[in-house]
């Protein structure tokens, strides 16, 4: 972050979606900068719109009329590839509706998850989305959360140094929702040993992101002729095509099978390779994004010790702390809207077939919204109002898992980790080229080991 009273820096120069070293090393004075200029801005280099302002992004959010979601997590890759609006059209009058509609019927089903989709079939998708995380089901599933958490800390916690990522924070979200998803035990015990080779080789889990390219050409692809919604499934959506397919037949206590049995809002029971989406959008949200949250929030602990001591002592703050850790260093930094017809927003103009990046990490720090928002208070008392999980009909359903994730991570690490500190001679900055998401890809630390 730009020091307070410093100038902002050049918005126009930044390539906020092509692994730009400053944007990389800290996005928020772009933010900033994007704000000061007007309440929506369009960035030159993909002619996106901007969005950084919190009640902007909240009224973008909720008029699925006007936005749709077919880009989200794919930005400025679709700005030329999805209808443009037609040519002379005055403003007020274009609706591109329709033609979207056409090129989601021409576009490979596996591209289109529950994450892209606009009701009224996102609301039947979102239906069984929302019976996953029930707060019933939070307390059946926290003991074994916790302790999957202990198991997973007592193999560094004698050793007074841990790669934080490699060793825990990509490794404790995988875990856990693999076991709550019940793949097989003897899957999750090689998948486990390949995790602790890869840590000892210092590798993480966060797959290559950097060749943003793959994405416009499978925007581009077609759905080759005569071909139904399995021909186009990835081969992970077709492992679990085969795991629900077992659980419809043979019904267990998983999330699995909360997805393969559940009907639509009118009664009908879906088909499985609809429910793959839901599948795949929950398994992999529950994965990177959460080790994200858990690799910021550590970060920030090893920076301040006199908040290490107060969370120890007081375990009961972790959820608001990993509340201001959501708002001040948001895992998500933003995911995209396409504009279905001409709208304004904020008295700005948005033409129909533009691509809208809703900024949640600015919207974040809006100090419209948060007092002193630069600023990290673990005491805040609305930091559970950002917009860290999204808003409106994609508002993300495994926020409730998440923040328990971060409760029993925090709750068991803090137990046996006293005068946690970035180890500043292995520790070398690197974060994510892909711009829709935000964590440290390795974190070393020293510490002096407690007994729980």
């Amino acid at each position: 972050m730009a020091p307070s009273g410093s100038p902002r820096p050049d918005f126009d120069s930044a390539r906020l979606f092509d692994a730009d070293p400053q944007v990389l090393a800290d996005p928020h004075p772009f933010y900033e900068a994007a704000r000061d200029r007007g309440p929506i801005v369009r960035e030159p280099h993909y002619g996106v719109f901007v969005v950084t302002r919190y009640a902007d992004i909240l009224d973008i959010s909720q008029r699925t009329d006007d936005f749709s979601a077919a880009v989200s997590a794919y930005g400025p890759w679709a700005v030329d590839v999805l209808p443009q609006r037609p040519e002379g059209c005055p403003f007020g009058e274009a609706d591109v509706t329709e033609e979207l509609q056409e090129w989601r019927d021409e576009t490979p089903f596996g591209f289109i998850p529950v994450l892209t989709a606009d009701p009224p079939r996102h609301t039947d998708l979102r239906s069984v989305a929302n019976r996953l995380f029930t707060a019933s089901r939070q307390q059946e599933i926290e003991p074994r959360l916790r302790e999957m958490a202990e198991e997973m800390a007592d193999d560094f916690a004698s050793a007074g140094e841990v790669e934080f990522v490699s060793q825990f924070s990509s490794l404790y979200p995988f875990f856990v929702i693999t076991e709550l998803f019940g793949i097989p035990r003897e899957e999750q015990d090689r998948l486990r040993e390949q995790f602790r080779q890869r840590s000892a080789a210092g590798v993480t889990s966060r797959p290559e992101q950097s060749d943003n390219s793959a994405m416009r050409d499978r925007i581009r692809n077609e759905r080759a002729p005569g071909a139904g919604p399995a021909d186009s499934l990835t081969p992970n959506d077709r492992q679990f095509l085969d795991y629900m397919r077992d659980r419809r037949a043979q019904p267990q206590s998983d999330i699995l099978t909360q997805i393969a049995t559940a009907r639509f809002r009118d009664g009908t029971l879906p088909e499985l390779e609809e429910l793959v989406e839901v599948s795949s959008v929950v398994y992999g949200a529950g994965n990177g994004t959460t080790t994200d949250l858990l690799t910021n929030a550590m970060q920030l602990l090893a920076e301040q010790p006199d908040l290490q001591d107060r969370l120890r002592q007081e375990p009961a703050e972790i959820p608001a702390f990993i509340d201001e850790v959501l708002r001040y260093a948001s895992p998500v930094q933003g995911l995209f809207r396409y504009a279905k017809r001409d709208a304004v927003v904020d008295g700005v103009e948005i033409p129909a077939g533009s691509v809208v990046w809703l900024v949640y990490a600015a919207a974040n720090r809006d100090p419209e919204r948060f007092d002193e928002p630069a600023s990290f208070d673990p005491h805040r008392e609305n930091a559970r109002h950002s917009v860290a999980f999204g808003h409106g009909p994609h508002f993300c359903p495994g926020q409730p898992l998440a923040r328990l994730e971060g409760r029993l991570a925090f709750e068991t690490l803090l137990a046996r980790m006293d005068d946690i500190r970035i180890d500043s001679v292995r520790f070398e900055p690197r974060w994510p080229a892909w711009y829709v998401v935000r964590g440290l890809e390795s974190l070393p630390l020293t510490f002096r080991p407690l007994q729980p």
